[in-house]
């Protein structure tokens, strides 16, 4: 990781080189010297950062090197920083001598600011003489210490070693086995290939089931020869292919001979032919990269006629998915927590009831079973704890190992070498090890968020811009692809309509690992109220820092509870946990250690700070009030969201000029924050926050501030009713804008939307007086925002929109969601929609014609939703091959009495919302014919209607047999009383 730091910071002296030019003239030969050096250093980092873990002052070697590189960048920007104030200050100044001062004063803080460069240097330069001394080498491509090698040793698979103690395992075995069984008809051949991947995070037991399948009676019949080879990371492709063409012969002492003297070409050459001529099957195990399998595809024949297979079994889907555009993906599915227990069982035998000990009150299956939900369902996260607890057998033992479970699953080796209880830990490492430097970073940034926290991929991506993590957001975009591809992260919420992740969530112990690894890089800090035990895999918390490691801190994110201050946290023996700790009357020494925690000495290299608090509170937390922002000089991301912050934010605010990511979702506040004025600099600017009183919010100076901002890209309105006066905004600066949410109709002059450029994609209007006017905007010849919306939510319309002014969205070719809250006329006809419409919402249309008939002729469009009084009928009907694309259908409605759904109709449909139809007589007869249905949420309906599809007592209500086809079906009547239905 540090060879990331020091690239990143090449990059960025780099940057700053070219940017803060004006500021940097008579220093520029200095940077370029430190870059030079830190350059030069990145080739010895490979092999110091693959040794860290063998010795201690490699360690510390890597931290000062690291240290260095943030100092460099630090004092070029607190330089840029000051000077820019200076200036500002000096604007407008008549006394010339005030103006030279000025100057003066620039002269004296450029030389300093060179003697600081040349001491970073002086100190680099130190630090690479001391190379020899410690044995580090120069490298050019990838290292292996012998950690490294260790682990590879230990992960890599043979086939005749297969363990009979697996559960869960048979459904995922026939499905994979009927796939490699596939009769060989020309018509099977054409739609199959001859690869099936199976792809999944660490430890979630793929290689347990290739091994299956490839033992499977069914397998070995059908096939004539076979091979097992493990790739891993880094293997010889002579070497592989060898062992393949060995294992498919086998060949005779002669040919044995005859297979060394050959070349690499005739070896793969050989492996293909003998792949065309019989049935083979080859399993390839723990492919890590799709350059592994290019080198190896000549030696595979992926032509439809062959009848020969591969297995691939990979922690990345794009691997998975590149081999070969056809094969069958299959990702293996968690252990339930039924299951989880089963196998535990299995490994630790005397974890039952009849075991119960000395101790009658201990119930051991419920301790078990408690243990075994921690795993998250990872197979090997169970088999590590199951021969740990066959080891342990003694009371005192297991209730040591179920209070510090975490401990014992992700223990790291630097505290005990030989322990074999690392292996999880040693698993996932892998994955990690495996990351580019800019991709190891953007996941250890995932480490500020508490455990299960649903994460927006929105703003983890503007935090990783705003930081410079990355450079753009479509680059960011492309890294959290290859995150979830790589199974590092798990998808949340998707868009139906174009499958783009929402939120992100980390598998608890993958969690564990990224705290673990962000606690060794010195990557950010997590401090914890006392309600919450942050703690790595090593079960020391992140919280307890010396005081010279919280001055470098460049991450920060702080957890909350509802506690008055307490007296300091402190170790606990060898766990170091964080304590609930008892009020102490000497409050000043409490508060003056929280305060060296929350506002350190030197807060210059916080980059980030995120808070967290949960359980929404009505009154200013204590530790925001400690809080001391203006510490806090070079900050890019700052999320306050869900926070009360009382009637004043910190005035220090302001003085963060190089705040890139201001956030204050759902927080409380009680007047508009105008001290943000002075952040020149910012990106993404969300004000969604909210207001106990449900007066309006005073907004005066919001104008001055947002027609500042001429660096902003999205922008989020309040939610709340707000008065901003009789200012305007002069939009036009905001020349850079992308998203505009929540403008008010009322507040601001809906021609003002003019003046914005051709970058905005993403437009929500509330309050609109006149659907027309809006239009007149968008569609005017000299501007350019008609070419670029892509989203348009329009609410509180107060005009009828008439089918004519409709038909003009059809002009605005890139709209991909519209919403429209307001009464309507007519519908224009199918062909006047935008072509790309894939996401429509109706809201209070009081449309008295049915709209499906228009609707199902969308082509494109994958979610409808007809919200409350859209439409004021008593009938709709689906007819065949209508909505030919429709994913999600939600409707909701006063009137609505019958749904006549025909055969063939939404064959792509895959969920259906019911929401409060209190006419509704029952389900559509045609929902039985969409087989594609996978959820169903009825909610807010009459007892009787939800009393008919249930099952009672085994008894079937009279419409269960409409829905019996789909898994998952909530219900919720409407006295909201919830039940779940999977048939």
């Amino acid at each position: 990781m540090a060879e990331a730091v020091v690239s990143f910071a090449v990059e960025r002296l780099g940057d700053l080189l070219i940017e803060e030019a004006s500021f940097l003239h008579g220093v520029t030969d200095k940077v370029v010297e430190i870059q030079v050096e830190l350059r030069r250093m990145k080739c010895f980092l490979k092999d110091a950062d693959a040794r860290q873990g063998e010795d201690e002052t490699i360690r510390n070697w890597v931290a000062e090197i690291r240290e260095n590189a943030f100092h460099a960048e630090d004092t070029i920007e607190t330089f840029v920083l000051k000077v820019a104030l200076r200036r500002r200050r000096g604007r407008g100044l008549q006394n010339i001598l005030r103006r030279y001062a000025c100057i003066f004063s620039e002269l004296i803080a450029l030389h300093k600011v060179g003697t600081k460069f040349d001491a970073i240097k002086t100190r680099i330069s130190s630090l690479t003489t001391s190379l020899q001394t410690y044995n580090i080498k120069r490298i050019e491509g990838e290292r292996s210490s012998g950690n490294e090698t260790r682990q590879r040793l230990l992960r890599r698979s043979y086939s005749h070693v297969v363990d009979d103690d697996t559960v869960g395992v048979e459904g995922n075995m026939k499905i994979l086995v009927e796939q490699l069984l596939m009769m060989e008809s020309s018509e099977n051949r054409c739609s199959s290939s001859s690869i099936v991947s199976i792809w999944g995070m660490g430890g979630l037991g793929k290689t347990t089931l290739a091994k299956k399948i490839y033992h499977h009676g069914a397998v070995r019949r059908h096939f004539e020869c076979f091979a097992w080879s493990s790739v891993s990371q880094q293997f010889n492709v002579r070497a592989l292919v060898q062992e393949i063409l060995i294992k498919l012969m086998p060949p005779s002492p002669e040919q044995r001979m005859e297979i060394e003297k050959m070349s690499d070409d005739e070896v793969v050459k050989r492996v293909y032919q003998i792949q065309e001529e019989k049935k083979c099957l080859v399993i390839l195990d723990d492919v890590w990269s799709t350059e592994a399998w290019e080198t190896l595809r000549p030696a595979f024949p992926l032509h439809k006629a062959s009848n020969s297979k591969i297995v691939i079994t990979t922690r990345n889907k794009g691997v998975a998915s590149h081999a070969d555009p056809r094969a069958f993906l299959y990702q293996p599915k968690c252990l339930t927590d039924d299951e989880s227990w089963e196998l535990l069982k299995k490994k630790a035998f005397f974890l039952t009831n009849d075991n119960i000990g000395p101790d009658p009150t201990i119930n051991m299956e419920e301790m078990g079973r408690e243990m075994a939900r921690y795993c998250g369902g990872l197979p090997l996260a169970v088999v590590v704890l199951g021969g740990l607890l066959a080891k342990n057998r003694t009371l005192h033992d297991l209730e040591r190992i179920h209070r510090n479970i975490k401990s014992y699953l992700m223990r790291s080796r630097k505290d005990n070498y030989k322990q074999q209880d690392s292996v999880v830990s040693d698993v996932l490492a892998l994955s990690y090890q495996d990351l580019s430097y800019h991709l190891k970073s953007c996941f250890l940034y995932l480490a500020h968020f508490p455990e299960d926290h649903e994460i927006s991929t929105k703003a983890l991506v503007r935090m990783w811009v705003a930081e410079g993590i990355v450079s753009k957001e479509d680059v960011g975009e492309g890294y959290l692809a290859e995150l979830i591809e790589r199974c590092m992260i798990q998808v949340g919420r998707t868009s139906s309509h174009d499958g783009r992740v929402k939120t992100c969530q980390m598998h608890d112990l993958m969690q564990d690992l990224c705290l673990s690894k962000a606690k060794e890089e010195n990557f950010l800090e997590i401090i914890g109220a006392t309600f919450q035990q942050v703690e790595t895999s090593s079960s020391s918390t992140v919280t307890l820092l010396t005081h010279s490691t919280l001055d470098n801190i460049r991450r920060r994110a702080i957890y909350l509870d509802q506690s008055p201050p307490t007296k300091s946290t402190s170790t606990v023996a060898e766990e170091a946990r964080v304590r609930a700790v008892s009020n102490n009357n000497n409050k000043n020494e409490d508060v003056g250690d929280i305060n060296v925690k929350l506002n350190p000495e030197n807060g210059t290299p916080l980059r980030s700070l995120l808070i967290f608090y949960p359980p929404k509170g009505e009154t200013v937390h204590w530790m925001v009030k400690k809080l001391e922002l203006k510490k806090f000089t070079l900050l890019r991301v700052l999320s306050l969201e869900g926070l009360a912050l009382g009637e004043n934010l910190p005035r220090a605010i302001g003085n963060l000029l190089y705040l890139k990511f201001l956030s204050f979702k759902n927080a409380t506040l009680l007047r508009f924050p105008s001290s943000i004025r002075n952040l020149g600099c910012i990106q993404t600017l969300d004000l969604r926050f909210t207001h106990s009183s449900g007066e309006p919010i005073s907004c005066f100076k919001m104008n001055e501030v947002i027609g500042r901002m001429k660096w902003l890209r999205h922008l989020y309105l309040p939610y709340v009713n707000f008065n901003v006066g009789k200012s305007k905004v002069q939009w036009e600066k905001l020349s850079n804008l992308e998203t505009l949410k929540h403008f008010d109709a009322e507040q601001w002059d809906i021609k003002d939307l003019a003046h914005l450029t051709s970058r905005l994609q993403k437009l929500s209007v509330k309050k609109l007086k006149n659907f027309k006017e809006l239009m007149e905007v968008i569609l005017k010849p000299s501007h350019p925002i008609s070419s670029s919306i892509r989203s348009l939510l329009l609410s509180d319309i107060a005009t009828k929109m008439e089918e004519i002014d409709l038909k003009q969205l059809s002009k605005c070719q890139h709209l991909c969601k519209l919403c429209l809250v307001g009464e309507v006329s007519n519908l224009p006809k199918p062909e006047l929609f935008s072509p790309n419409l894939t996401e429509l919402s109706l809201g209070s249309s009081k449309l008295q014609q049915d709209p499906t008939p228009i609707l199902e002729r969308l082509p494109n469009l994958t979610i409808l939703s007809l919200w409350h009084d859209s439409y004021i009928g008593e009938e709709m009907f689906f007819s065949p091959n209508g909505f030919p694309r429709l994913k999600v259908l939600s409707l909701a409605s006063d009137f609505v009495k019958r749904l006549k759904v025909n055969i063939g109709a939404m064959p792509n449909l895959n969920e259906l919302n019911i929401v409060n139809c209190k006419s509704l007589e029952k389900v559509p007869e045609g929902v039985r014919y969409i087989t594609t249905l996978q959820t169903m949420r009825i909610h807010l309906m009459s007892k009787d209607f939800i009393q008919r599809l249930q099952v009672i007592d085994g008894k079937e209500g009279e419409d269960f047999y409409k829905v019996r086809h789909v898994p998952s079906i909530t219900l919720i009547d409407d006295d909201l009383v919830t039940r779940s239905i999977h048939p």
